[in-house]
């Protein structure tokens, strides 16, 4: 059987009389027989546009999804100036409705939609040879029904458009799409074309343009082959997918003008809802919305969406005008269906919604995860909107302060917040960014000094699946971690007084790893570990913002905040997806590089003694034998640092000092000395601000020795209560005895055996 193709437009020419470079490399490529599988049949000049005409050797197998040929006339038509990629047609004029084709006024010859890429990103790497390979390959597999993979979204239809159109994040999930639409800021570019915001509500004062809403029934891919000029063209489309357009329009129109004359004015738009799915029969996946401004299709010179409700009535037969009010017909004139209405396309998109904000990050909306978050400062804040344009987690913001005019330099907030409640502001913003979830509740408290809110903060603390602590205080931090009965993880970020390091405490879900006990290993690591050097350097002096003595703040650059905060934002996903409790630090260079620290956790161990509660961890006890079993068969002995928290008796034993040199070493007797002590304590004390101090004294007992308390240990714990007493701090002594066998003495000794449990694992 003959093949029957569509004739080219254009004066036939010469591969040579080219003038278009693109056009005339191709063309003398194919000439010259240079390309394979591919044969030049014919160029055409039309105007300012050259096209070349050639045939193509697909592969295909003999069993096809589409009826791709084994050759097909294609043609490439080029333009002036090089702006927009060649025009890719299919000759055939039986060539299939298949995926991937682009629109336009004439639905044949079928265009090939080749690229998903901007032209300008094609055309710096594009060459006769590539587009021809490109061009084979996007035959074969459409042949074969793999170019559009099962996996990948049902295409969305590219047509040109005369500006944008923003649609309500929830029109397309409704069960039964919204009727009518209100249109709010008009505008136009540079260019002339329309930028209009659709919303359900309709704004204040007069409604100049009204969006109609119409949904078809559910169809395969698409219904809709080629671009629709008039509202009658596209009503015979809308037909077969079981849409009424003109009856539905003559129904809409009647009610609103029974409710209103005042829409007799109003401009109206159509937006049409394409239910799509991949199979016959197969479950909705996509819907495509289509959009159009209505105009008059007569008149020369109409501009787009100028076509008023009072002209469309009349133009599908529904009423006609007396005295510049609509009469309705008894019967419409159903010969009437908008063969007069012109119709201009509009780009649609939606507002950002919970799934789309998550989708576009790589991520997935998580509904289950509750967050109460304290403190949305400089860095809260913007760890916040960064969390929160992802869709992440239902959160309740915390904070009792009012945002001041020097905030602004490192907040996620604008001066226009200035004066309010920073929780309320950055929840306003924050809800405002992912439409329709309120994702964000505040809650504007002092959690130090609730007062008549006490019972609002419990709630919300209580029904967080997790606790954020990003006060940068530590009271704050330990009343998160310690006061009440609450089950959540906690976790703390913060950044140090430079800016330069960024520090994440997170608890494991089971909470054996207590906030508070992981801000103590963090501190023995700022001591020890040199990939910490410098971590808590100073950073310039303080700034007076205002005349109060209190009026100060810190010199922090913005944009280590803002370097942070992005790595901040996923920290707080990686913590909250693992089980595991984690100390990592983020240390930013002067040249903007970041080095990541995670240190290693050590069990912890806590045991209640007398009136309280020690917490230390295995780490420091097995530093403890080593240096024991070091100096056996001598004693040894020295210091032990760590903090007190008198306000809830609880003492931390975070680290140990090693004998002095001028210390005396017997077996059965140790006596410390002091050389150099003071000093070391003090350096100590000064590289992590005076979290850790002098605590208490430790000594080793001989192989085989009970590490309980002897007459001379009485002695020197008598010694160490008086040293004590003038801070009103308790006495602190560990006994050092064989392997797994430490006591532990605070506030009183005794010669009972205390002996410290062995950590959980």
């Amino acid at each position: 059987m003959e093949t029957i193709h569509f004739d080219v437009p254009g004066d036939l020419v010469e591969p040579d009389d080219l003038e278009i470079p693109k056009a005339r490399d191709l063309a003398l490529n194919l000439d010259a027989e240079r390309i394979t599988f591919v044969t030049l049949v014919e160029c055409r000049k039309n105007g300012e546009t050259e096209t070349v005409v050639f045939d193509l050797d697909v592969e295909v197998s003999q069993i096809r999804v589409h009826a791709i040929h084994p050759f097909e006339r294609i043609t490439a038509t080029f333009c002036k100036p090089d702006v927009f990629a060649p025009t890719v047609h299919a000759l055939r004029k039986d060539f299939p409705q298949v995926p991937h084709l682009n629109l336009h006024v004439e639905e044949f010859p079928r265009n090939l939609c080749l690229y998903d890429e901007r032209y300008d990103d094609i055309k710096r790497r594009w060459t006769p040879a590539r587009f021809v390979h490109h061009l084979r390959n996007w035959l074969a597999l459409t042949a074969q029904g793999d170019l559009h993979q099962d996996d990948q979204p049902l295409e969305p239809v590219l047509i040109d458009h005369v500006g944008h159109i923003v649609l309500p994040h929830d029109l397309q999930s409704a069960d039964q799409a919204a009727a009518q639409l209100f249109v709010s800021n008009a505008r136009r570019d540079e260019n002339g074309k329309l930028f209009l915001i659709a919303q359900a509500t309709p704004p204040n004062g007069v409604v100049s343009m009204v969006a109609s809403v119409h949904r078809c029934l559910p169809q395969t891919h698409g219904v809709i082959h080629r671009r629709p000029v008039t509202l009658a063209d596209l009503a015979s489309m809308t037909e077969p997918a079981g849409l009424d357009l003109i009856a539905d329009l003559r129904g809409r129109l009647k009610d609103w003008q029974a409710d209103n004359n005042a829409f007799l004015d109003s401009h109206i738009l159509l937006a049409i809802l394409f239910p799509k799915t991949r199979y016959d029969e197969g479950k909705v996946e996509a819907i495509d919305t289509w959009a159009f401004l209505l105009g008059d299709a007569v008149q020369e010179g109409a501009r787009a969406g100028d076509l008023r409700i009072r002209d469309l009535g009349i133009r599908i037969g529904l009423w006609e005008l007396q005295d510049n009010l609509p009469g309705f017909l008894l019967e419409p004139d159903t010969s009437k269906r908008g063969e007069d209405v012109g119709l201009d396309v509009l780009n649609v998109a939606y507002e950002l919604d919970r799934t789309l904000a998550a989708t576009l990050n790589g991520t997935t909306a998580e509904d289950e995860i509750r967050l109460a978050a304290v403190g949305v400062g400089a860095l809260g804040s913007q760890v916040v909107m960064n969390l929160g344009r992802t869709g992440f987690g239902r959160w309740t913001l915390i904070d009792h302060d009012q945002l001041m005019p020097h905030n602004v330099a490192r907040h996620s907030l604008g001066n226009a917040f200035v004066g309010w409640n920073k929780a309320e502001a950055v929840t306003l913003l924050a809800n405002d960014i992912v439409k329709g979830a309120d994702l964000f509740t505040a809650l504007p408290v002092n959690v130090l000094c609730p007062g008549n809110q006490t019972d609002d903060l419990k709630m919300a603390l209580d029904e967080a699946d997790a606790i954020l602590d990003m006060s940068t205080s530590v009271s704050v931090a330990r009343m998160l971690s310690l006061d009440g009965e609450i089950s959540a993880r906690r976790l703390s970020l913060f950044m140090t007084p430079t800016g330069r390091d960024l520090v994440l405490l997170a608890e494991d879900k089971e909470r054996e790893f207590t906030l508070d006990a992981l801000e103590m290993q963090y501190y023995r690591a700022i001591v020890n570990d040199d990939r910490l050097a410098g971590h808590l350097d100073q950073a310039e002096g303080p700034r007076r913002y205002a005349q109060s003595c209190r009026d100060i703040t810190s010199t922090l650059p913005q944009h280590l905040v803002a370097l942070h905060s992005g790595q901040g934002a996923r920290a707080v996903r990686d913590a909250l997806s693992v089980a595991e409790a984690a100390v990592v630090v983020w240390r930013a260079d002067e040249d903007g590089a970041v080095r990541r620290v995670d240190l290693t956790l050590a069990a912890v161990v806590r045991q209640e003694i007398g009136s309280w509660t020690v917490v230390t961890d295995e780490e420091l006890l097995t530093k403890l034998d080593a240096m024991r079993e070091n100096k056996l068969p001598n004693e040894t002995g020295g210091v032990l640092l760590g903090s007190f928290d008198v306000e809830r008796r609880i003492l931390y034993i975070v680290d140990a000092l090693s004998s002095p040199p001028d210390s005396e070493e017997w077996p059965t007797l140790y006596i410390r000395g002091c050389r150099g002590l003071a000093e070391a304590v003090d350096a100590l004390t000064k590289k992590t601000h005076g979290m850790l101090e002098y605590v208490g004294e430790w000594h080793s007992h001989p192989k085989s020795i009970s590490p309980t308390a002897s007459h001379d240990d009485f002695d020197v714990f008598a010694w160490l209560a008086s040293l004590m007493q003038a801070d009103g701090l308790p006495a602190v002594m560990m006994i050092v005895g064989d392997p797994g066998c430490t006591s532990c003495y605070v506030g009183e000794i005794t010669e009972e055996t205390n002996i410290l449990p062995e950590a959980k694992r």
